[in-house]
């Protein structure tokens, strides 16, 4: 009887010891931090000061509280949900329908278009001209400007997604739509857009997570405090409460707790919608 080579074994191992190890590195690099500010969450003025790891001597939960109803964060609250609900709905809407003619409609018109959008992948955003064309249409400071302005942003990555992953579908499924009469509408919005519900989810959540996070256009292009978003308010209440640490973890944690819970929800869907038009079926 042949014994099985132990070097191959030992191998195998040293490579699985290396890889659990670098999972835990990386687990630690993202996890610290967040224990960090939910521990400091919970700390009176003076121990928060600090910033250390160790468990609080006494729990401050009603920093929640006075975030709450000091920092304006149910307005602010609500400013984020119009305008990462209308960022996210917009971006999905248009980029798939844009992608579906891209992807159905090769040709000259539709391949400019394709290599305009792999050009805005690097291109930078200009604060300037963006501003004074919103101003110029009567869209300056307005929810609507800075939601157009997030959709713009986003159209060429998202879109570039959708187009991946619809050049996998098979034809045959527009064609038996169009025979049984169904127009492009139709076709689209009854059988090709329920047949991209993967990629649809990972555009959802990296969009929402993209709008609700966003704080450079809107400190740019909301002049009006009272139209600002949750991230806008750890600025200002950072500012307020420079010393006291736990009201700005505290702060920090309500504003990171509804893009954790659109994750959490749609986080299966997130690399199978990345990966799905990147090998043919």
């Amino acid at each position: 009887m042949t014994r099985r080579p132990a070097r191959p074994r030992a191998r195998k191992i040293l490579a699985s010891s290396a890889t659990y190890t670098l999972a835990a590195l990386v687990a630690l690099v993202f996890l610290a931090p967040l224990y960090l500010v939910l521990i400091t969450s919970v700390k009176g003025t003076t121990e928060s000061g600090t910033m250390s790891f160790a468990l609080p001597r006494s729990w401050h939960f009603e920093n929640y509280l006075t975030v709450i109803t000091t920092g304006d964060s149910l307005q602010a609250l609500g400013n984020s949900v119009l305008i990462a609900t209308g960022v996210t709905g917009g971006t999905v809407l248009v980029c798939s329908m844009a992608a579906f003619v891209i992807a159905r409609r090769p040709g000259r018109v539709t391949g400019g278009v394709y290599s305009y959008l792999l050009t805005g992948l690097v291109a930078p955003f200009a604060f300037i001209p963006a501003i004074r064309l919103l101003q110029e249409i009567g869209l300056g400071g307005s929810y609507l400007g800075l939601i157009l302005t997030d959709i713009a942003v986003q159209i060429p990555f998202i879109t570039l997604t959708y187009v991946g992953f619809i050049r996998q579908l098979p034809r045959e499924i527009d064609e038996a739509a169009l025979l049984d009469g169904a127009g492009s509408l139709r076709l689209f919005f009854t059988i090709i857009f329920p047949l991209l519900r993967p990629v649809s989810f990972t555009a959802l959540v990296l969009v929402f997570t993209y709008a609700w996070n966003e704080f450079q256009n809107v400190l740019f292009l909301i002049p009006d405090a009272d139209r600002w978003t949750l991230p806008m308010t750890v600025f200002t209440f950072q500012t307020t409460h420079s010393f006291d640490y736990g009201l700005v973890c505290a702060n920090l944690v309500l504003t990171m707790l509804p893009v954790v819970a659109v994750y959490l929800a749609a986080q299966k869907y997130i690399v199978s919608g990345m990966v799905a038009g990147a090998v043919k079926a």
